[in-house]
Parts: C-alpha cells; structure tokens; sequence
C-alpha cells in the first residue's frame, strides 16, 4: 500500500487494478459527476428510478441523513487508461492523470444512489466546507471494471444488471471501434438506422454481451430472481480477464459473416415475394438470429450456466480458427453461390412454423441452428443442416 497525503493506493492483482481513495470536497466531486454525464442526457438518464416503497423511504432517509452532516461510504468510480500509462502507474502524479483523461473513459460503477442524492441535498444545503470518500479503480479495460462493479452491487438494491453494462457500455465502445473500426455502432441519440450489413445499433451490442456472458439466448432483466442467477454466470465469466477481448473478436466474426452474407442480392422480384430472409443482409439484420450465433458460441467455449470450462482457451482458438476457414472460403464466393450456401428456401419454411412468442421462438431456433455450425465445425455446404435443427 503507498499512502500519501489524503490519499492511498492499492494494487489489486487479481483484477489487475488499481485502488486510489481520496477524500475530496462534495463540490469538486459533483463538478467532476456534471462533466462526465453532461453530454450523456444528465445524470438522471443513466440510472433506474427505484419505485418500491422500501426504496423511496431509504432515499428520503438518505437525504435527511446528509442535510444533517453524515457521512456516506465512499463513491466508486472506473477510470481505463491506454497500457503504456497503466504500466507506468505512478500515485503521485494521479491528479495530473485525471485530468488528463477523457470523460468517456469514466463511469460510476458504485454509488449512483448516493450521487443523486447529494445532487438533490445541494439545492437547499450548503455543501461547500463537506468531504466525502471516493475510490477510483484503474483498470486498462473494461472487462475488470465490469467484474469489479458486479461484484460491487451483488446483495445490494441493484440496477439490473443491463443498466449496470449500460454504464461502462460507452468506455467498451471506444474499445470496439479500435478493434473493429469498420463496424458502426449507432447510439440511441444518434437516430440512424441500419441499411446496410456491419451496422448495428448500441443497445443491441449490450444485449449481445449478455447473452455472451451469461450464455442464454434469452435475457429476462425484468424478472429479479433470473436478473440475479444471470449476474452470478456474468460475474463467472468476467472473472476471465481476457472475456471481453473474447467478446471482441466473437463480434469480428459477426462483423465478417455479416458482410459476406451481405453480398448475396436476391434475383429481380425475388425481394418482393413475402419472405422474410430474400437477401443476405437480412439474415443478421434479425437481433434473434445474431442472439443465436453468440449464445451458440459462447456455450460451446465457456459451458453451460454453473458449468466452469478450464479449457476455454483453446476451445475459442477452434472455434475462430473453424470460423475464419469459413469465411475465407465464402469470402472467395460470387452473390449466387453465397445465395446456396444460406439456403433460404429452407429457413423460411422452417421459421415460419412459430406460434405464440415469436421472438423467444426465434431465439431458440437460432441456437439450435447456430449449435449444428458450431458443432460441425463451421465445415458445411450449406445452411440446410442448421435450418432443421429446431
């Protein structure tokens, strides 16, 4: 531990951290809040308004506890910085350090509530003279600010856990336009639509590093005892400090069968014949269809829910590898021999058997059928195989 003076630091080796805690002026924290959240439609948009009696009277008591001078548990905020800053760590130049790095690059991963709650306090209190603790973890991704914060909010009154990747979601995009520069993400404010393959919109990136992590085509925030069970495989899987590189080259694949799909273009009239995959942008067009391929994979390489794989490694290595043979072969392929492949003929006749709950019955069906790829190897003629598997 080096200790200085209002602050000391800690080196988490299993996440492979940094703990800083200070004690700063009230002020100077909530100026520092403002910045981070300004361009992000306030602070108010980044969290889940508690609604239970419980929690409105543990706010309010909040609230009157701080008009009266208490003191809250420190506040967490999750800074990334690039590898060469992060080896070269030094606690006595962290001020320098934070004023340096982007805003994008820093999100409360604990203390949302409290954070509020001061916001409120300060338009009739006069917070001037008050301090407060904050922790700043350290960290050079986004995978161990992920672990850190649910392990932060597990046994708490939490955000469920799609608002918790929500909140470090924007310091994971920087990351994914770095690794896939050609992929465009689209965020809620930016109100564009996709038109073409390797477009994707945000909210439909998080819910893919859910399934991801969570290894279950279907993700039910809403209901509190699966949001619990799901957090626990999530904290499982991000354990692995490489889980979100994983996660990054799983969406490369996406992004490269994506585009090579792409290029099959139905013959004239075919498109307006009713069916609902004509051309080979379709196909991960369907946010079911891309769901199926990464619970598909992701069960393959890290195991079942409660099932730890010590062999993840390698089973991803085959798994890109069989991948990336695909599509160098596909990739070498005319529109109508991609159009062969897909066998579309096939899939609308199987998918439109659905009944009830169409988009849990699509999401089951194209786990099944991403399974049959994945479990063949990625070595198949065609599609047919996959098509039938439901």
């Amino acid at each position: 531990m080096i200790v200085m003076e209002n602050q000391f630091c800690l080196k988490d080796e299993r996440t492979d951290c940094y703990s800083v805690m200070k004690v700063v002026p009230v002020k100077n924290y909530l100026d520092i809040v403002k910045k981070i959240y300004g361009n992000r439609g306030g602070i108010e948009g980044q969290r889940d308004t508690l609604k239970t009696s419980t929690a409105i009277r543990i706010r309010k008591r909040m609230i009157e506890d701080l008009k009266k001078g208490t003191v809250l548990p420190p506040v967490v905020l999750g800074m990334v910085v690039p590898d060469d800053e992060f080896e070269k760590f030094d606690p006595s130049s962290f001020d320098a350090l934070c004023e340096s790095i982007s805003e994008d690059n820093i999100s409360i991963i604990d203390g949302m509530q409290r954070t509020t709650a001061l916001f409120n306090v300060q338009d009739d209190t006069d917070l001037s003279a008050r301090e407060m603790r904050v922790e700043y973890w350290i960290a050079r991704s986004t995978n161990n600010l992920v672990y850190r914060m649910l392990i932060l909010n597990t046994g708490q009154v939490p955000w469920n856990l799609r608002r918790q990747i929500e909140v470090v979601f924007r310091m994971m995009l920087r990351e994914i336009k770095k690794e896939i520069p050609d992929m465009k993400v689209w965020e809620v404010d930016d109100k564009m639509r996709r038109k073409a393959p390797g477009q994707f919109q945000a909210n439909e990136i998080i819910e893919l590093f859910l399934v991801f992590g969570s290894r279950k085509e279907k993700i039910d925030v809403k209901e509190r005892l699966a949001d619990e069970f799901t957090r626990l495989d999530f904290i499982e899987a991000t354990s692995e400090r490489k889980f979100t590189q994983t996660f990054y080259e799983f969406l490369k694949l996406l992004f490269r069968f994506d585009k090579v799909f792409g290029s099959y273009v139905c013959e004239d009239g075919e498109e307006g014949m009713g069916n609902r995959f004509n051309s080979g942008k379709k196909l991960f067009a369907s946010q079911p269809a891309r769901v199926g391929f990464a619970a598909a994979i992701a069960v393959h390489v890290f195991g079942r829910p409660g099932v730890h794989r010590e062999d993840q490694k390698e089973r991803w290595k085959v798994i890109r590898e069989n991948a990336e043979n695909l599509l160098d072969r596909l990739e070498k392929r005319n529109s109508a021999d991609i159009g062969i492949f897909l066998d579309f003929t096939t899939l609308n006749e199987a998918i439109s058997r659905s009944s009830g709950k169409v988009g849990n019955f699509e999401r089951k069906f194209f786990l099944d059928a991403f399974k049959v790829l994945v479990e063949e190897n990625f070595n198949l003629d065609n599609m047919r195989a996959c098509w039938r598997a439901y």
